[in-house]
């Protein structure tokens, strides 16, 4: 079975995830966005306490707060981020201009290969789905496991809100397309671990969220 450990880091207090499988102890980092040494420290020691062997770095999109540990992770783990084609090149200008945000990202590796949706990232002897959700940003993607109800969905949706489309890459109408064909297409009690704020449900957001009914 897969679990989720969330911490929360930065300076824009980005949702940074673990996904692990309670019994290979394979595990994965989705948006590492842990900014300064404490961060980077209780993200190792969570890792290291629970003998957690980390397989792969996953970014479901570019903006600096869901990239800014890649660096960090890549030092301590050895792994160069992943990320969807049509978010690389956002990828690339985040990095140089990072310093306009009083961060150097200069060293931050570079994605060597792409995530590509309708496939899997396999953790252990489970998977989880790896879905298209543009709207947010151009090649934003979201990771689905169906067999516990949870995706981890970046800055798709959010508890009674949704993700901003006024960054380049961002799309409006786009992003109320991917929610409303893909994530209320999902069942009702879906958890939604989103990439800022607290957790919340697909069934609660289609009844509740002010920007998108189901």
């Amino acid at each position: 079975m897969l679990a989720v450990k969330c911490f929360t880091f930065n300076f824009i207090q980005e949702n940074t995830y673990i996904v692990y499988h309670t019994d290979t102890k394979e595990a994965v980092i989705i948006d590492a966005g842990n900014q300064y040494p404490e961060e980077d420290n209780a993200l190792y020691e969570f890792i290291e306490a629970n003998e957690f062997k980390v397989i792969r770095l996953l970014n479901t999109h570019a903006h600096i707060d869901h990239i800014m540990g890649n660096e960090a992770c890549f030092k301590k783990y050895g792994l160069v981020p992943e990320i969807h084609e049509l978010d690389l090149f956002t990828f690339e200008k985040t990095i140089e201009n990072s310093s306009m945000w009083g961060i150097d990202l200069s060293k931050s590796p570079i994605p060597q290969k792409t995530l590509k949706e309708n496939t899997s990232i396999d953790i252990g002897n489970e998977s989880l789905q790896i879905m298209f959700t543009p709207g947010h940003s151009q090649g934003h993607v979201s990771f689905y496991y169906p067999k516990e109800h949870f995706i981890l969905s970046g800055d798709v949706i959010f508890m009674g809100s949704i993700g901003r489309t006024d960054l380049p890459g961002g799309n409006h109408q786009t992003l109320l397309n991917t929610i409303q064909n893909q994530i209320y297409c999902l069942p009702p009690q879906t958890t939604i671990f989103s990439g800022h704020g607290e957790a919340t449900s697909v069934g609660y957001e289609m009844m509740h969220n002010p920007f998108i009914r189901g």
